[in-house]
């Protein structure tokens, strides 16, 4: 059976018991405070530590349990949230906002340059930063502690779903092969929270491509292949890379904001 707080609501474990004791730790030194804020505190240090986590790549408890030790003891902490000195919730989100908007300014912008129409790459953007990007950043906390494969399954399902409004971003009604580049984007998302080789970015959007050409031209029947020019698919390749690398940056961005936090190691001010 897992920590519970001193209210006796159960902790929802983690992927790593030291981190599961942590947080108990710190659950009994907030007794004094009320339990939905509790818990909320609890939640926001648990995905900060498996954000730091993801972000060094630490995969075991050894890992996890040399982490923590950097970190301020669970009494501490409990006396600085209890104090009201810890705003990352507000910071959580605002890091989300700021994702999303980089992701929506690669996407729209390459639209732009490349003689797409002010109103389609604006929405397309717009609705492609904040809906998906943002929204992916939001929530995909929630599947965590599922294994790769099921992490990487439910975020490539909810981006589908969060990308639906990108097929009315078109002058010819619902275009389904838009809902291509949020699956894309929840993959990338899971695929490249921990660094790759250059070599994998690049067969990842060719073959993303090639997939995009041959859906809609033999399922869709929206392009022949005849007509497909060897520009046509530089300027495909050249959005799809745009895309690859706004979803790298926000990534990146996210961990260098994470950096911003209440819990830093001993010793430093």
């Amino acid at each position: 059976m897992g920590e519970r707080t001193p209210s006796g609501r159960p902790l929802k474990p983690t992927p790593f018991r030291s981190l599961d004791g942590y947080l108990a730790e710190v659950a009994r030194g907030l007794g004094n405070i009320p339990s939905r804020r509790r818990i909320l505190f609890l939640r926001e240090v648990g995905d900060h530590l498996l954000d730091e986590a993801e972000a060094k790549g630490i995969q075991d408890d050894a890992g996890m349990r040399e982490l923590l030790s950097t970190k301020e003891m669970p009494h501490e902490l409990a006396r600085e949230l209890g104090d009201g000195d810890i705003r990352d919730s507000s910071h959580r989100q605002a890091t989300a906002i700021a994702g999303g908007i980089l992701i929506g300014l690669g996407t729209g912008g390459h639209l732009v340059l490349t003689g797409w129409s002010l109103a389609i790459s604006f929405a397309f953007g717009l609705t492609h930063g904040l809906a998906v990007g943002t929204g992916l950043f939001w929530v995909r906390h929630s599947w965590q502690r599922l294994g790769a494969k099921g992490r990487l399954a439910a975020s490539i399902a909810l981006s589908v779903l969060l990308s639906i409004p990108l097929g009315f971003t078109s002058t010819r009604g619902f275009v389904l092969s838009r809902l291509f580049y949020g699956a894309y984007t929840g993959y990338l998302f899971e695929r490249h929270a921990q660094r790759r080789p250059l070599g994998q970015w690049l067969l990842e959007i060719s073959a993303f491509t090639a997939f995009v050409f041959l859906t809609e031209s033999l399922l869709l029947h929206r392009y022949p292949l005849g007509k497909i020019t060897p520009w046509i698919v530089a300027m495909e390749w050249s959005f799809n890379a745009t895309l690859h690398l706004a979803v790298i940056g926000a990534l990146w961005m996210r961990t260098l904001l994470a950096e911003r936090r209440v819990l830093t190691p001993q010793g430093q001010d």
